[in-house]
């Protein structure tokens, strides 16, 4: 997934560039007939190209990052604030380097020109529309934003999907230590701790459902099944890198669940006044069932010898077989296995 984003940032720089060309061409080059093209364009496009490398990390890196998390915890105001704040810089910043990258010096009468405060109010209201959109994506899901816009799903239709049920263990006796809120507060903070993981592996959080969260995957080959198992594993590392804050502030860190299972649903909108996207399936119950059987034979992890059929695991992974269960709900018994890391052999 850190290709992905590769890819996302590449392209969006480009389309930056050409929007300043574009601008440039069209509203500076008038103002500039006398100078030859290449000086023209080079110097109109440098701080362009500075500042949409900047400004892009800083969304597509820095912000969904670790150091961005206290950025993402703030309410809507002031993370708009503080966003626009920071890309504000970057256009200083670009204008800055531009100066001393073609004429090699810094050129501070530059905060005298009203061009200047004119751009950044730009990215003032640029910033509050996107973060804007960017809380809808995040409390919606793209994917999910997509499809609705498209229309996808207004009429059911089945698809092949991987499913995982994650849920936090032992919750009850939580709830007696740490009264509701503060167990809500908890599972408020495991939530966010593990979406970087889920992002980072391609995952599409579906809902969340009290202290359990359902993420899915589009079956599209076996290396989608291996995402869903390296997303397990990212996030055991990601809570035991963050034990000792769970510990220091909540006297304990989080244990949990997963189950893992796939194949055919059926996807379809659903609702009128509130809508959204439901998974109808066998599919969907056998997963639920799998990870309620974590508990029974106190495994954290397990997945089924169907979806773990269709990948081939590397060889820093070993399947251990967990024997047949005829699940609630099913006739017809089920193969579980959990999946460890090779030197756990």
């Amino acid at each position: 997934m850190m290709l992905h984003r590769l890819r996302l940032f590449v392209v969006l720089v480009c389309v930056t560039v050409l929007a300043g060309f574009y601008f440039a061409h069209v509203f500076l080059r008038p103002e500039a007939p006398s100078m030859p093209a290449v000086a023209f364009y080079l110097h109109s496009l440098v701080p362009w190209i500075i500042g949409a490398c900047l400004g892009w990390w800083f969304e597509l890196f820095f912000i969904p990052g670790r150091w961005g998390a206290p950025i993402r915890r703030l309410r809507l105001l002031p993370a708009i604030l503080v966003q626009a704040l920071a890309l504000s810089g970057v256009v200083v910043l670009a204008r800055l380097l531009d100066r001393l990258i073609l004429h090699g010096e810094l050129d501070l009468h530059m905060f005298a020109d009203p061009m200047l405060y004119r751009a950044l109010g730009f990215v003032f209201l640029v910033i509050a529309v996107l973060h804007v959109i960017s809380e809808v994506v995040r409390i919606i899901g793209g994917r999910i934003l997509i499809n609705f816009i498209l229309g996808r799903y207004h009429c059911p239709v089945r698809e092949e999907r991987v499913f995982m049920f994650l849920d936090l263990a032992g919750s009850t006796a939580l709830t007696e230590r740490l009264g509701d809120v503060g167990v809500q507060t908890l599972i408020t903070r495991f939530f966010f701790d593990i979406t970087g993981p889920i992002v980072e592996f391609g995952g599409e959080i579906h809902r969340y459902v009290g202290d359990q969260v359902v993420v899915t995957w589009p079956m599209r080959n076996g290396a989608v099944v291996l995402q869903a198992i390296r997303c397990y594993f990212a996030i055991v590392e990601e809570v035991r890198k963050r034990a000792a804050d769970y510990e220091k502030r909540f006297g304990v860190a989080p244990a949990f669940w997963v189950g893992l299972h796939g194949g055919p649903v059926v996807v379809s909108e659903c609702g009128d006044v509130k809508q959204e996207i439901v998974f109808f399936g066998d599919t969907v119950n056998t997963t639920a069932r799998i990870e309620q059987h974590c508990k029974v034979i106190d495994c954290p992890f397990l997945i089924s010898g169907d979806l773990l059929a269709r990948v081939d695991l590397p060889a820093d992974l070993r399947a251990e077989g967990k024997g047949f269960v005829r699940l609630r709900g099913r006739e017809a018994q089920t193969e579980l296995f959990t999946v460890l890391p090779r030197e756990a052999a």
